[in-house]
């Protein structure tokens, strides 16, 4: 059976012995482990609305016009309305232009998300918020460390441990609550459930089953198993949201990890230089060059094509050699399956968004990529692009 190398995730980590976790950001931010990282957003959500000072009219939360459906998800749990903006073109980041527009009295929050490692413009975005007196939520599911760890300017950050995360521990997620907003915090948090992971026997044996599913043998056989659907976007309501004791061990196990973890995006950098004289944009790597990314994981690597004819081949391609590249989201958050209903038709124009969409390619970026896979992925692009230029 033919093998294929995954489009991301890491490998769990085996539970360390010690119990004592120093974390980046201890300093300035309280750590409240929860049930998944869209409860730890929920759990965000619902901060923001108990301290604001919205109360005749439904609170309103700011977020990406692209990006991962839980974030409408996260939004609408906690009885608040998502508002999309748009990004800037070519950027999987939101206008800032627009944004200042999109905030209202009714305003709570701005979900700042960070994409694939990059984080959002913290900085610029925080200003914003304490202008407009609302709250900016740090979205790092897709980030480690969060940038909040480097500078403590937004409010609160959200962590996800989840499968294709920076820090894979099969689940769970992190709310981290900045030192000033501690103790108003607490008082709603713990009024919430808390479940204990169990690491027993039948935790390592899932552990065992899942980390050979991300080998290339293991990920070549879930692909036969179309039921799966594997890389599929769809909205899910949030039914839960509770805290999550887990060992202290097994955190620190997966944040040694990520730390450690080798990065193969200089070589993506060196490889697939070429495309930007074939009308491609290598955006991450211009964020590399910035140094704005220096400590971060990649959780993919990304590019945008010409347009979606030739990125839709370029996939296709890759698969083809058994690299497990796809077009992520594959569209703005209000074409996903299941946003559009909720938004009823409140979302604006997003045409940057839909752009970015429709030309996206993640390449895999975790520790089982080598260089010759780096190179095999240039030459396939190589002959895709120049078969398209003719």
């Amino acid at each position: 059976m033919k093998g294929m190398l995954r489009p991301v995730g890491s490998r769990v980590p085996a539970p360390d012995s010690g119990t004592g976790v120093s974390l980046p950001w201890d300093t300035n931010y309280h750590t409240w482990t929860m049930g998944s990282g869209t409860q730890a957003l929920s759990a965000a959500v619902l901060l923001a609305i108990s301290r604001s000072k919205v109360k005749n009219s439904t609170p309103e939360v700011v977020l990406p016009a692209y990006g991962c459906p839980d974030l409408v998800t996260a939004v609408v749990a906690q009885g608040a309305r998502p508002v999309l903006v748009d990004l800037l073109p070519d950027s999987p980041f939101m206008s800032y232009e627009l944004l200042s527009r999109a905030l209202s009295d009714a305003t709570v929050a701005v979900i700042a998300a960070g994409f694939l490692g990059m984080p959002e413009q913290l900085s610029l975005l925080a200003s914003l918020c304490r202008e407009r007196d609302v709250w900016l939520i740090e979205d790092a599911a897709q980030c480690f460390p969060p940038d909040c760890a480097r500078e403590p300017i937004a409010d609160c950050a959200v962590l996800s441990f989840g499968r294709g995360k920076p820090i894979n521990l099969m689940g769970g997620g992190a709310l981290l609550v900045r030192a000033d907003h501690s103790a108003s915090a607490a008082d709603v948090l713990f009024g919430l459930p808390e479940e204990t992971l169990n690491i027993g026997w039948k935790w390592k044996a899932k552990r065992l089953v899942f980390n050979f599913l991300l080998g290339r043998f293991g990920y070549g056989l879930l692909r036969r198993l179309p039921f799966l659907g594997l890389g599929t976007t769809v909205y899910k309501p949030l039914l839960d949201l509770h805290r999550l004791q887990l060992p202290g061990g097994l955190l620190l196990a997966g944040i040694r990890g990520a730390s450690e973890r080798s990065d193969i995006a200089a070589d993506y950098v060196r490889e697939l230089g070429f495309l930007a004289q074939r009308g491609w944009r290598a955006f991450m790597a211009e964020e590399l060059s910035g140094g704005r990314r220096a400590g971060q994981v990649t959780l993919r690597y990304a590019l945008l094509a010409p347009d979606r004819g030739i990125r839709d081949k370029a996939v296709d391609a890759l698969n083809d050699v058994s690299i497990g590249a796809n077009a992520f989201y594959g569209a703005p958050l209000p074409e996903i399956e299941g946003v559009f209903d909720i938004l009823a038709g409140s979302a604006g124009e997003c045409p940057n968004a839909k752009s970015f969409a429709d030309r996206l390619v993640t390449l895999p970026s975790h520790e089982d990529v080598t260089g010759a896979d780096a190179s095999l992925i240039a030459a396939t692009l190589d002959k895709i692009t120049v078969q398209h230029k003719k």
